[in-house]
């Protein structure tokens, strides 16, 4: 039987506090949204978009429980990140995002070890 109790060294500071949410970049914030809550239980938890000041992107934000969905979407057609994002990719998750303690030390720690593993040499 495959055990899962060693999960390398611990770290010196720094914790996993808990998952936070996850955001979304889609071609339309509203219909993902609305079919989350009418299709999966979620419901209508957020906004952010023109009435609350955002100019250039909107934010649904669903709730079921403690999870939390974020689907935003470019307010204006000259949002060349999130348009070139979304012609290359599709509709799809753009950020996990997790509650931490002394989250500087471990960006610190943890960027590193990214640098490392996906571009081949430490980062400077």
């Amino acid at each position: 039987q495959t055990s899962y109790t060693d999960k390398g060294e611990k770290p010196e500071r720094g914790r996993f506090v808990k998952f936070h949410h996850v955001t979304f970049w889609v071609g339309n914030a509203k219909q993902a949204a609305v079919f989350y809550c009418d299709k999966m239980g979620f419901e209508p938890f957020a906004y952010k978009g023109l009435e609350t000041g955002s100019r250039e992107v909107v934010s649904h934000v669903v709730k079921q429980d403690k999870i939390l969905f974020v689907f935003e979407s470019a307010l204006n057609p000259g949002n060349e990140e999130m348009g070139e994002h979304l012609v290359k990719h599709g509709d799809g998750v753009k950020d996990i995002a997790f509650q931490v303690e002394d989250c500087d030390f471990l960006v610190k720690v943890i960027l590193p070890r990214f640098h490392r593993s996906h571009r081949g040499k430490p980062a400077r």
